[in-house]
């Protein structure tokens, strides 16, 4: 009988958390990407992220082999960048809350597909717990 109260906790819990993620706005899925060539990389801040305590962020890009493209809880790859960031408010037409990263792409990376990958750490709620999220797209190396 106590279980249900429980369970019904955890599941909000988990329900709240699943809609607090991040977004990666660009590259996204299918974009052409240049060796030793400058890329924007946008990380979007949705609004119910406004509880979430910012630890930072890693942008890296990895060579999928023979098709397959690593976990990125497994392996990231090229750290692009690592640090904090700090979205600005922009008009709700172009997306909101965002940050805008110019990175590059780097020379000696395998032509082909590869994986991007934003990984983002915060600390959720009034006893804060830490929370790790991944988001990716598959892009094409040339």
């Amino acid at each position: 009988m106590k279980l249900f109260p429980i369970v019904s906790v955890l599941v909000g819990a988990a329900v709240s958390v699943l809609g607090q993620t991040i977004e990666l706005g660009a590259p996204t899925n299918g974009a052409v990407l240049h060796q030793g060539k400058n890329f924007t990389a946008q990380v979007i801040q949705p609004a119910s992220l406004a509880s979430c305590i910012q630890v930072g962020i890693a942008l890296a890009i990895d060579s999928c082999n023979n098709g397959v493209c690593p976990q990125p809880a497994d392996q990231l790859g090229n750290v692009l960048y690592a640090g904090p960031w700090n979205p600005t408010a922009h008009s709700p037409a172009s997306g909101g809350f965002y940050q805008n990263f110019t990175l590059q792409v780097p020379t000696f990376m395998n032509t082909g597909p590869a994986i991007f990958t934003l990984t983002h750490l915060c600390l959720l709620g009034a006893a804060p717990f830490p929370f790790l999220e991944f988001r990716n797209a598959t892009v094409r190396i040339q």
